[in-house]
């Protein structure tokens, strides 16, 4: 694999970047955490999605992109004699080959399986096989021979083995819980088998017993349906006995309620006679009854105006005091409309007054502040720049001739005095001019006298003001009340018109007494009409009783002639109560043999229901029994297939790790030699995957640090070499970030040297790092930047031939 170029757009902190990569020894140097590292990111990103992103969909975003603005990585590499070119985005993902304007895979999942397919590796083997993780030369140096192992197998893949096992064992120990469960369940087949045969034995015992309850049943029925005929007549009769005996009854009730009818009507014709000769009197006293009607009347109609007119009168009488007090009110406020009139010319004077006052105040109290803030910020900068001179001072003295100019940089050297002289000058003058501005300030604190009189004025205007708001308001309300008194005293006095007027046209001549007694007089007559209205009524129902006392004797004689019919058909029927008894206890007896042989057999069919369950359940026991001991031996069967299993990957890892070692160590050795120019040319992995160095087919007791890494490096390419032959594609590619940890600068130069040596093997090696040293040594330089304005990342490749940024920054400050 070979990287050809890189653009980010939106991608984290890289805004808009682009890169393109050349092949040899390339450097990306920038400071931590300018985006170095987001490069290696966004490569994973473009070939694996999501799953080789740090966090979410979310962050990757750049957070100052605008609204809406997609995120795109486009990364152009090629694998063997072709090149691929993939554009990625958040919802969208192309691939391109051999620059063919038709993608050949165009959504995101078909874009990660293409090219994981393209590649022969899967994620974590493409990151395993090129790239070298921050620090890991050391890391691998640190670890012990079990920990190195370990780490190996994963690298390798050899961890999907370990997993397969650890899953294995788990299932183990879900079917050791299970099947102890099986046999605690299981039970006791011949307990079971005795179980069924009982309930069968009970089951024949229910079935002949229900069988004879049947039996029972049908001749119980059978006899009592011979008696239901003789016993439906004997009802029959009963129920005609007790129509006829009704029937007397009812002719009895109706014959004596006739005889009262005609005693009623006879007394009602006696009231009647009697109430005819009281009410002649009566109606001789009656005929004076409309004219004294009519004089209650108009006596009646005299003594509401006679009310009337005392009502007026009173009114009148009121309605003179309040006229009077309303004069009285109107003169208090006469003086009102002038004063509001006043108050208000008043006012208008004093706004402008007012208004002339705070604009003077404003001129003057801003052109005070303005300079109380003018000199504040002076005394600031002056107090910074003196403490500025001071520490300047303090550090040439400290350092001396040997020193750096605080301002330029240079050597100060020969003219040390001098510089000193002229820095404490400026230190001296700075303070000076402190003095002067602190005085000034404070004499700026105190608020000068014409803006307190002008403020004072200001108060003293509004105060004024107030006043004069307050009696305005007053007369205004004053003035507002004068207008409704007025108005108030001219509806008064059209309303005094009016009922003076009234008053004259009401006439005067009540006399009480004469109408007192002429209601005595009214009332006596209406209590005699009264009882000539209850007389009159009585006369006028004798029609009435004389028809009542007719029908009355009718059904005497009809309800006599229906008493002698029912007696003689009730003595041609000859019911006798105690036939009807001895009847109904002979039916009672045969439908109590029926009910209980019915009850019987319900009681028996219930039997055999609960012998059925019975048996059906004893049954299904037992068919449980024969399952769940096919299942304990299927489980069984499953147990010691996962034992074989769990030892066969035992054997086949022990197999692996075996066959693994010689492998690494014949590629080893051939890095070996390559990278040391034959000094040394075989290295081993023991079975304790402690790495040893051979010198001349003996182990090499004591290394040095630089041969150290040698063998660190060596083991790291050795394993992505492996990798790489496995996924059917040659290693010419290898990605290093930050692999120089701790290193010193031999050690470090030492590594790269070693990484020259490896050119005819690997098309691009790619160092990531921030230490600037190893600029000189490389093949193509690229610059990434923070820019903590913008908060981007910038990207720059370096012109080899240039000096470096500090020495460039050093020249130009000279």
């Amino acid at each position: 694999m070979r990287l050809v170029s890189l653009r980010m757009k939106n991608f984290r902190q890289h805004a808009d970047t682009f890169i393109s990569f050349r092949p040899g020894l390339t450097g990306i140097i920038g400071p931590n955490g300018a985006g170095k590292s987001t490069l290696l990111e966004a490569i994973a990103w473009a070939i694996y999605g999501a799953q080789a992103a740090r966090g979410t969909n979310e962050t990757i975003r750049y957070n100052r992109a605008p609204a809406r603005s997609r995120v795109e990585v486009e990364l152009v590499f090629g694998v063997g004699p072709h090149e691929y070119r993939v554009l990625r985005t958040l919802n969208q993902a192309e691939v391109f080959l051999d620059g063919g304007p038709v993608p050949v895979a165009a959504t995101l999942g078909q874009a990660s399986v293409y090219l994981q397919q393209r590649l022969g590796m899967s994620r974590e083997e493409f990151f395993n096989t090129y790239f070298t993780g921050q620090k890991e030369l050391q890391f691998l140096a640190a670890m012990g021979p079990t920990e190195r192992g370990r780490f190996l197998s994963q690298v390798l893949g050899y961890e999907r083995l370990r997993r397969a096992q650890d899953m294995a064992r788990d299932r183990k120990k879900e079917l050791r819980a299970e099947i102890r469960g099986l046999q605690s369940s299981l039970g006791d087949l011949g307990e079971l088998v005795e179980a069924r045969i009982d309930a069968q034995k009970r089951m024949s015992e229910t079935l002949s017993a229900y069988s004879a309850a049947q039996t029972e049943t049908v001749q119980a029925a059978s006899e009592l349906k011979a008696f239901l005929p003789r016993w439906e007549k004997a009802q029959a009769a009963r129920e005609r006995h007790g129509e006829l005996a009704h029937a007397l009854s009812t002719a009895e009730r109706d014959r004596e309620g006739a005889r009262r009818d005609v005693e009623r009507a006879v007394a009602g014709l006696d009231a009647v006679a009697k109430a005819e000769g009281e009410l002649e009197p009566l109606r001789a006293q009656l005929e004076l009854l409309p004219a004294l009607n009519e004089q209650c009347e108009k006596l009646a109609e005299m003594a509401q105006t006679d009310e009337r007119r005392k009502g007026l009168a009173r009114q009148l009488a009121e309605l003179d005091a309040e006229l009077e007090r309303g004069r009285a009110e109107m003169e208090k406020r006469d003086s009102a409309p002038e004063l509001e009139k006043k108050f208000a010319e008043e006012i208008d004077r004093l706004v402008a007054d007012r208004a002339e006052v705070a604009g003077d105040l404003e001129e003057k109290k801003n052109t005070w502040l303005r300079d109380r803030q003018d000199a504040e910020t002076k005394l600031q900068n002056i107090r910074e720049l003196a403490k500025e001179l001071q520490d300047q001072v303090r550090q040439i003295r400290k350092q001396g001739p040997e020193g750096k100019c605080p301002t330029c940089g240079r050597p100060v050297g020969a003219g040390y005095a001098a510089l000193l002289e002229q820095m404490e000058d400026k230190f001296q003058e700075a303070k000076q001019d402190g003095v002067w501005w602190k005085s000034r300030f404070e004499q700026l604190e105190e608020k000068p006298e014409d803006v307190a009189a002008l403020e004072l004025r200001e108060r003293e205007i509004a105060a004024q003001l107030d006043d004069r708001a307050r009696k305005h308001a007053r007369c205004q309300v004053a003035v507002q009340e004068l207008d409704r008194l007025r108005k108030d005293a001219a509806a008064r006095e059209r309303r005094r018109e009016d009922w003076a007027a009234e008053l004259a046209t009401l006439p005067d001549g009540y006399d009480r007494a004469l109408h007192r007694e002429a209601e005595a007089a009214l009332r006596h007559l209406r209590e005699v009409e009264k009882q000539a209205a209850r007389l009159e009524e009585t006369v006028g129902r004798r029609a009435e009783w004389e028809g009542e006392l007719a029908a009355g004797k009718g059904r005497e004689a009809a309800a006599a002639e229906a008493h002698r019919k029912a007696s003689a058909a009730r003595a041609k029927l000859g019911f006798s109560e105690e036939d009807f008894a001895a009847v109904k206890a002979e039916f009672d007896a045969a439908t109590a043999r029926h009910r209980a042989a019915e009850l019987l057999e319900t009681e028996q069919k219930g039997a055999v229901r609960t012998a059925e369950q019975a048996l059906q359940s004893a049954q299904r026991a037992e068919a449980q029994y024969h399952e769940r001991a096919k299942e304990l031996e299927k489980q069984k069967r499953e147990l010691d297939h996962l034992e074989e299993l769990d030892e066969a990957y035992t054997e086949l890892r022990r197999e692996l790790n075996d066959h693994v070692r010689p492998e690494l160590s014949e590629i080893a050795s051939m890095f070996l030699a390559q990278l040391t120019d034959g000094r040394y040319t075989s290295m081993e992995i023991d079975e304790a995957y402690n790495l040893m160095v051979l010198d001349e087919g003996e182990e090499k007791p004591v290394i040095s640090g630089g041969e150290e890494d040698v063998a660190n490096l060596v083991l790291r390419l050795s394993l992505s070499q492996m990798i790489a032959e496995r996924a059917g594609h040659p290693l010419s590619l290898l990605i290093l970030d930050e692999v120089f940890g701790s290193l010193d600068v031999a050690r470090r130069d030492n590594v790269v040297q070693l990484l020259h040596n490896l050119e005819d093997r690997f098309e691009q090696v790619i160092l990531i790092t921030h230490i600037e040293g190893i600029r000189e040594s490389l093949d193509q330089v690229l610059r990434v930047d923070y820019d903590e304005r913008t908060g981007t990342s910038r990207v720059r490749e370096e012109d080899l031939n240039a000096p470096p940024p500090e020495l460039a920054e050093a020249a130009a400050a000279d």
